[in-house]
C-alpha cells in the first residue's frame, strides 16, 4: 500500500520514507492528509465570501484573504499533527482545535444564514427607528399632558375668581379675573402648540417608516460583529432556527475538528515503535560515549598513553 506524493507533501512526509511505511502508518498518514483538507477548504471559502460580501473587497483581494487564512489554518493544523502525544499536549491541542473550530463554524454560519441575517438586520433597523421616534413622541406626550394640567388649573382659577368661590371671594370679572383669564389663555396656547408638535412628531414617524419600507437600507453595510449579533438575535427568537443553527454549528465544528479527532483516534503504529526504539538506542549510545570519555578509567588510560608518547631522553 503506497501513498501519493501529494499526500506525503501535505503532511510533511518524504515520499521516499513513506514508501517504507507499514500499512497501518500509511493508512494513518493518508487519513491525516485527507482530514487537513477539510478545515483548510472551509476557511478558504468562508474567508473569501466574508471578505467579498461583508468587507466589500474586490475578487483578487478577497482571494488573497482566503489564501492567507487557509495558509494560517494549514500551518496550525500541521503543528497539531506534529506535536507528540501526552495529556498536557492533548489538552492544549484540543483547546487550540476547539477555538479554531468555533471561529470557523461561526464564519460558516454567517455565510449559510446570510438571508436570515439580512432579514434580522432589517427588523433591527426598523425597531431602532421606531424606538427613536417613540422616545420623542413619548416625551412630547408627557409635555402635552403637563401643559393640559397647567391650563386646566389656570382655567379653574379664573372661573373660581369669576363666581366668587375663591380668590377675592367677590363675584366679578375685574382685574384679578382678567389676569387669571389671560394666564389661562397663554397656557391654552402652549397646550395647543404642544399638541401640534405631537401631531408633527407622529407624522414624522409615519413618514420615516414609509420611507424605510419603500427604500430599506442595504444590509451589506453591516459589519461582522453586527451580523453575529443579528444571527444570535434571530436564532434566539425562533426555536426552529435555533435548532437548525445548532445542528449546522455542530456539523461544521465536527468538520473543523477533523484533524484533532483523527490525531486522537489513531494510535501508535509499527513505524512509531521502531522510531522510538532507534531513538532510545541512539540516546543509549550517546550516553555510553559520554561515560567512556568522562570516566576515571578513561582518564587514567589517557594519561598512560600520554606518558608512552613522550620522547625518550
Amino acid at each position: 500500500m503506497t501513498m501519493s506524493t501529494y499526500l506525503c507533501r501535505i503532511v510533511g512526509e518524504s515520499p521516499q520514507r513513506a514508501a517504507r511505511f507499514h500499512q497501518s502508518t500509511v493508512r494513518r498518514t493518508t487519513a491525516f492528509a485527507i482530514a487537513i483538507h477539510i478545515p483548510v477548504i472551509l476557511w478558504a471559502l468562508t474567508s473569501f465570501v466574508i471578505a467579498a460580501g461583508i468587507f466589500h473587497l474586490n475578487t483578487l483581494s478577497a482571494a488573497v484573504v482566503g489564501l492567507v487564512c487557509a495558509g494560517l489554518v494549514y500551518l496550525v493544523e500541521r503543528i497539531v499533527l506534529a506535536t507528540p502525544k501526552g495529556w498536557f499536549i492533548n489538552i492544549s491541542r484540543l483547546i487550540i482545535g476547539v477555538v479554531i473550530s468555533i471561529l470557523g463554524a461561526s464564519t460558516v454560519d454567517l455565510v449559510i444564514f446570510d438571508r436570515e441575517i439580512s432579514e434580522q438586520l432589517q427588523r433591527d433597523g426598523e425597531a431602532r427607528l421606531v424606538a427613536l421616534h417613540d422616545t420623542q413622541v413619548q416625551l412630547q406626550v408627557a409635555v402635552v399632558a403637563q401643559k393640559k394640567i397647567d391650563w386646566f388649573k389656570a382655567h379653574e382659577a379664573a372661573a373660581c375668581e369669576a363666581n366668587g368661590t375663591c380668590g377675592s371671594r367677590v363675584r366679578s370679572v375685574g382685574p384679578v379675573y382678567r389676569e387669571l383669564a389671560r394666564q389661562a389663555d397663554l397656557l391654552h396656547r402652549d397646550f395647543s402648540g404642544a399638541q401640534d408638535r405631537l401631531t408633527q412628531l407622529q407624522a414624522q414617524k409615519a413618514k420615516a417608516l414609509d420611507q424605510w419600507h419603500s427604500r430599506p437600507p442595504s444590509a451589506d453595510r453591516a459589519g461582522l460583529l453586527a451580523r453575529v449579533q443579528a444571527l444570535h438575535a434571530y436564532t434566539t427568537a425562533n426555536t426552529a432556527a435555533q435548532v437548525a443553527w445548532i445542528l449546522f454549528f455542530v456539523l461544521i465544528l465536527f468538520f473543523e475538528l477533523m484533524v484533532v479527532l483523527s490525531k486522537m483516534v489513531f494510535g501508535e503504529t509499527v513505524d512509531d515503535v521502531l522510531d522510538r526504539m532507534r531513538e532510545d538506542i541512539s540516546r543509549q549510545k550517546a550516553q555510553e560515549y559520554v561515560n567512556a570519555i568522562t570516566s576515571p578509567l578513561a582518564l587514567a588510560r589517557s594519561m598512560i598513553d600520554d606518558v608512552y608518547r613522550l620522547p625518550s631522553v
